[in-house]
């Protein structure tokens, strides 16, 4: 199992390293030793998204979620070029630099390549963040499946905590629209994109990423903005500095 499992990681994943936006510039090195296979990553000063979430949620503002989302896009579009799944997208694995540049980690979790009959690693997800097909094994993946994750990232972005878990919607949909919980805050047109995201049938959500970064470009009424989570960035780290 080993020369099939890794092969496809290092393939994979020396594709994307060959010709890296800055959403996915994170990798230095790749090599394969005590039977597996490592990855060396760039060192990036920042702070994963989930640390903003529970420390800057407040300052989340209706361009700076456009503006984070379109920019990590463009990586996750790259890894779909590439004919491959990241299927682990969250807060955790989302690092944001000084700059606010989003940068998707985690790419030993792009386990499934999109030419292939049949699935060569088995997917792993995360509850609240993986989309419904996940639970179902390897069958009806797609960039759809990653569109629900980033949804889901999305909502969590919005509400601090994760989006109840795909398969309990499946059995009993609890899950409040976010157009009904953030209406008057965001504008519609935001909010109904990170509904779209998250439904439950693959079909009815947009099918790849361009779709979905024309809709985060399409602009909604205007929406009170707050204090920017830019000058929270600057901020934290400049007391980071000065330690």
């Amino acid at each position: 199992a080993f020369p099939s499992r890794h092969e496809v990681f290092l393939r994979g994943r020396s594709n994307i390293s060959a010709n890296q936006s800055s959403q996915c510039r994170s990798c230095r090195k790749l090599f394969r030793a005590n039977e597996t296979v490592y990855l060396v990553m760039r060192y990036m000063r920042g702070r994963t998204l989930d640390f903003h979430i529970r420390a800057n949620k407040q300052h989340f503002t209706e361009s700076f979620m456009r503006r984070l989302f379109l920019s990590l896009l463009n990586g996750l579009r790259e890894v779909h070029t590439h004919k491959l799944l990241h299927l682990d997208i969250k807060p955790a694995n989302i690092y944001v630099t000084m700059d606010a540049t989003p940068v998707l980690l985690d790419f030993g979790s792009a386990r499934m390549t999109l030419n292939q009959d049949r699935p060569q690693l088995v997917p792993m997800y995360t509850k609240g963040f993986a989309a419904p097909e996940q639970y179902r094994g390897m069958t009806d993946l797609g960039p759809w499946t990653d569109i629900y994750s980033v949804g889901a990232t999305m909502y969590a972005s919005l509400s601090g905590t994760p989006p109840q878990g795909a398969d309990m919607r499946e059995k009993e949909d609890q899950l409040k629209p976010a157009v009904e919980a953030w209406r008057g805050k965001f504008s519609l047109q935001l909010l109904s994109t990170i509904d779209q995201c998250l439904q439950l049938n693959p079909l009815d959500r947009p099918q790849s990423v361009f779709a979905l970064q024309k809709a985060l470009l399409e602009q909604g009424a205007e929406v009170p903005e707050r204090p920017s989570i830019l000058n929270s960035l600057r901020r934290g780290f400049g007391r980071l500095g000065g330690r």
